[in-house]
């Protein structure tokens, strides 16, 4: 191989590497649900929600499978032990600020509109979210936290669970790490 094809092939790799799209993960972030059935309060938590934040367009994703929910209910831990497949709930929303992770910054509060799926069915849902610097020793991150309400008629989930209240109160927090400069 001659030099002017070696440097070609590490230009190509510099430039992949460098566009390539940067994404926050992690499979073990914790959310909450809280609700009404026959008039008792419920509460169904898991530590099993994916996240996942693009550092570019600051769209964050989530995807639960509800199996992973433990409750306090009985009928409602009983369904969900019950079933076979993945009963997946799914979320995407804009972070609306242009870069918390570069630098302090005092709590960023923000309505933040969201996709939610949930079995095939697509609708929005309004949450309240803030956006806490946090700083470590040697690096920098920040904590996003929401809380919002599902209404239940847009999941189907009333006709699934008897008794169900019209709504779930749903909040998470999720620590994400500042991008490290490569």
């Amino acid at each position: 191989m001659n030099v002017k094809h070696f440097i070609l092939i590490i230009l190509l790799v510099s430039y992949f590497n460098g566009s390539a799209q940067k994404i926050y993960s992690t499979k073990e972030g914790h959310i909450e649900m809280m609700a009404m059935l026959d008039s008792v309060p419920f509460k169904a938590e898991s530590h099993n929600l994916a996240l996942y934040l693009d550092y570019d367009s600051k769209v964050v994703s989530g995807v639960l499978d509800l199996k992973t929910l433990s409750t306090n209910n009985p009928e409602i831990k009983a369904m969900l032990a019950g079933e076979e497949n993945p009963i997946i709930l799914g979320f995407t929303g804009t972070v609306p600020s242009v870069d918390f992770l570069s630098k302090r910054h005092d709590p960023i509060d923000f309505n933040w509109l969201i996709d939610v799926t949930y079995q095939g069915k697509a609708f929005k849902s309004q949450f309240k979210a803030t956006i806490t610097h946090i700083e470590q020793v040697v690096s920098m991150s920040c904590l996003i936290s929401a809380r919002g309400q599902i209404l239940v008629a847009d999941t189907g989930l009333d006709s699934i669970i008897k008794g169900i209240d019209d709504t779930i109160e749903v909040q998470f927090a999720q620590m994400v790490l500042k991008l490290d400069n490569q």
